[in-house]
This record gives C-alpha cells, sequence and structure tokens, in this order.
C-alpha cells in the first residue's frame, strides 16, 4: 500500500508541476509584470484609454481604414473617446466629408495602432455608427475646443475641390479661434464615428521573439482569447 501511495503522491505532484509549468508558459513578462490573455486584454483597453486622453500619447493618432468605391480608405484621426467596458472607440469627423458617406454606405472600419517606444501594435476591427444629432454628438462637441471648433466652420466641405491651395476656414479664424457663440456654426457639420469593436489583435515586438494574440468579442460583452504565432 505504501508503494501504491508513493506512486499516486508521484502522480499527482507530476500533474501539478506539469500544469503550474503550463500556466507559467501562458503568461507573458513585460516591465516586470507577468500577463495572462485575460490581463493582457484588460490592460489593452487601459492603453487605449491612456491613449485618448493626452495628445502626445502615441496611441492618440491611430490609422482608420474603411473599404469605399476606390477600395481600401486609411487615413489618420484623432482617438477621441474610449469606452473601455463597451470595447468602443471614436473620432469626430465632418459630416460632409467623404468618409461619413462612405460608412453610410459600408460600416465595417479597422483601426492600427503603433507605439514605437514600446514596440506595440494594437489591431482592432468591428462596426461603425455615426453620430450627428443625438447626445453623443452633443457630448463630443461640449468636449472639443475652440481652435478643433473652427474646422467644422468652414463653408464648403472637406475634399472640395479648390483652383489654389486654402485652408477651408473662415479668413476670420485663420490666425484667431472663434469665440464659445461663434463657433456653434460649426455644430451643423459635426460628427463622432464610434465603432463598436468585435475583434483585437495585439503584437509586442521583442528582439528575444515577439508575441501575440488574438481577441474575439461575442455580443453580450464576453470574448475567445488565444495566443497567436507572431
Amino acid at each position: 500500500m505504501v508503494a501504491g501511495f508513493s506512486r499516486v503522491k508521484k502522480s499527482l505532484t507530476n500533474n501539478l508541476l506539469n500544469k503550474f509549468v503550463i500556466g507559467f508558459m501562458q503568461t507573458i513578462l513585460i516591465d516586470g509584470a507577468n500577463y495572462n490573455l485575460e490581463s493582457l486584454e484588460a490592460a489593452s483597453w487601459q492603453r487605449l484609454l491612456k491613449g485618448s486622453s493626452s495628445y502626445k500619447d502615441a496611441l492618440h493618432n491611430p490609422a482608420v481604414a474603411n473599404v469605399n468605391a476606390h477600395g481600401v480608405n486609411l487615413r489618420t484621426v484623432v482617438l477621441r473617446k474610449v469606452w473601455a467596458d463597451k470595447k468602443q472607440l471614436a473620432f469626430n469627423t465632418d459630416i460632409r466629408s467623404g468618409k461619413w458617406n462612405d460608412l453610410q454606405q459600408q460600416n465595417n472600419v479597422s483601426w492600427l495602432f503603433y507605439d514605437a517606444e514600446n514596440k506595440l501594435q494594437i489591431r482592432l476591427a468591428g462596426i461603425a455608427t455615426l453620430h450627428q444629432q443625438d447626445a453623443i454628438a452633443d457630448e463630443a462637441w461640449q468636449e472639443t475646443s475652440m481652435s478643433s471648433r473652427k474646422i467644422y466652420m468652414g463653408y464648403v466641405g472637406p475634399s472640395s475641390p479648390t483652383p489654389v491651395p486654402v485652408s477651408g476656414l473662415p479668413a476670420a479664424f485663420e490666425a484667431n479661434d472663434p469665440s464659445q457663440e461663434e463657433s456653434e456654426a460649426g455644430r451643423k457639420n459635426f460628427g463622432m464615428v464610434v465603432t463598436s469593436i468585435n475583434w483585437m489583435e495585439w503584437l509586442w515586438l521583442n528582439s528575444k521573439g515577439h508575441r501575440r494574440a488574438g481577441f474575439t468579442y461575442n455580443l453580450d460583452g464576453s470574448f475567445v482569447a488565444e495566443w497567436l504565432v507572431p
């Protein structure tokens, strides 16, 4: 019985050891902290949230892509809002712009973020909703500075043909910002594009070996995560 007990004890010890090793291998060490897939997903959204709050942050100006009649259309935007709990990202735009019209026809959107200093790339994809005359757009407008509001005060929309190089701004505000009252003339042209994310990919570049993870979101807010070969 002693020999049998020893074999059982050894088997249990080996199983626990294997589980520990597997568990350890399913984490990644970054800046002294270990991350598993769940904590990595949460940290990624916190990193995006930080990017939306500071114009100096590396993630403040991502690239956003959609599809139109010419193919994939890509541009740099300002990350204006992040709702980590809802898995949503947003940028502001002029509703007279081509992308606003494009997104009314085809609302699949992709985002690309890259932090060169930390060698971090985050890619996301989802469905865009357009907000112009609602509470979401109203709140975004209230948070918009006068220097940014004047962009929406142009007499014609972005990408309109012009015989000479122009700013598109009213002459009175090329060198000066409008007052708050004056800036309200641009409200009718202001909109916010909110993307509900259904997929995210995290990539960390490292000389000792890159690491990559993918996350697919369900409608109920849950997600499926997996490590990927970089």
